[in-house]
């Protein structure tokens, strides 16, 4: 396993994830499936997944990005085993709810960077 085909993420996760709080990803109900007829008869790809997350303050990017408002935060997950993280997610550290606004995964695929929001 290389650096540059995820594993950079497998090293982050192993130094960094003691460093880093306890999270719940929230993915929600996920993708419907359809039976014939066009009835739901379940959801695929939903759920909670455990994560390792930081809370930290907006970047000057964030700020200046289209919808952001103040109080808006930037939250640090790291990637290793979690899969996809958009802004259809929210995430739970402690007593705190976060809806994400944006997120965005790193070049080395290490961590997702994402704009916050408490909700």
């Amino acid at each position: 396993m290389g650096l540059l085909d995820g594993g950079i993420a497998a090293i982050f996760g192993a130094a960094f994830s003691g460093l880093y709080l306890d999270g719940t990803l929230h993915r929600g109900t996920g993708s419907p499936i359809y039976a014939s007829g066009g009835v739901i008869t379940g959801y695929a790809g939903g759920g909670d997944v455990p994560i390792k997350v930081q809370v930290d303050a907006a970047t000057d990017a964030m700020r200046r990005a289209d919808g952001f408002a103040e109080g808006d935060v930037r939250i640090i997950i790291l990637a290793q085993g979690i899969g996809p993280v958009t802004s259809d997610h929210r995430i739970t550290i402690g007593a705190t709810t976060y809806s994400l606004q944006a997120a965005e995964l790193d070049a080395a695929a290490s961590h997702w960077i994402c704009r916050g929001r408490r909700i």
